[in-house]
């Protein structure tokens, strides 16, 4: 009778104790796969971080090397508009050139120089005067000395290169100056025709 009992206790002890291990197994097991489930859980978000600033690296590149592109073919046009915009204006500057220097053989050329010349004399005011002309002009040097006005007026070779007509009237006295050289008529003709034909760089 006595060993029964003890075979039972021994069974319930024996029951109890697998009971509990069994509990700690399925604990463990349980802790293990949570910690597994976090590492994993980790380990996906670190691929995904990783991942995320690759594409984001990407995309910076891509726009950073598109941009550069861009800027690049922005750069080339503006060259070619502007040599395109240079050879336009050199040749409707060029074709005015040869046409004032046909006007300037002209029978017409001598009264227009000398009416340029009485206004330019008027618009400077009162002193000593020079007038500035060009070599192929000075022939009318008397013509231009007799032209009415309270002061002396001096006739002088312009120094200045490509001075092709036209005149330039210098007060000595006041430094006041009136140009009407075909120079300076070129210059507004160029400005007039840039901002005509909207050629004009801003």
């Amino acid at each position: 009778m006595e060993t029964n009992n003890l075979t039972e206790k021994l069974n319930t002890f024996t029951s109890f104790v697998l009971q509990d291990a069994q509990e700690k197994r399925e604990k463990l097991l349980e802790d293990v796969e949570k910690e597994y489930s976090k590492k994993l859980d980790e380990s996906e978000t670190s691929i995904l971080q990783s991942a995320y600033e690759n594409i984001q690296q990407n995309i910076h590149d891509s726009k950073k090397e598109a941009n550069a592109r861009v800027l690049h073919v922005q750069m080339e046009s503006r060259k070619k508009l502007i040599l395109k915009r240079e050879e336009i204006i050199n040749e409707i500057m060029e074709l005015s050139r040869k046409r004032l220097n046909e006007f300037a053989k002209s029978d017409e050329y001598e009264e227009w120089l000398l009416s340029k010349i009485k206004k330019a004399l008027e618009e400077v005011g009162k002193g000593s005067k020079t007038v500035y002309i060009s070599s192929d002009d000075i022939g009318l040097k008397e013509k231009i000395e007799q032209l009415p006005q309270m002061s002396k007026i001096n006739v002088e070779v312009t120094p200045e290169r490509n001075f092709i007509g036209g005149a330039k009237v210098l007060n000595t006295d006041r430094k006041v100056a009136v140009d009407y050289s075909f120079g300076e008529m070129l210059s507004l003709q160029k400005q007039a025709f840039l901002q005509s034909s909207g050629l004009a760089l801003s």
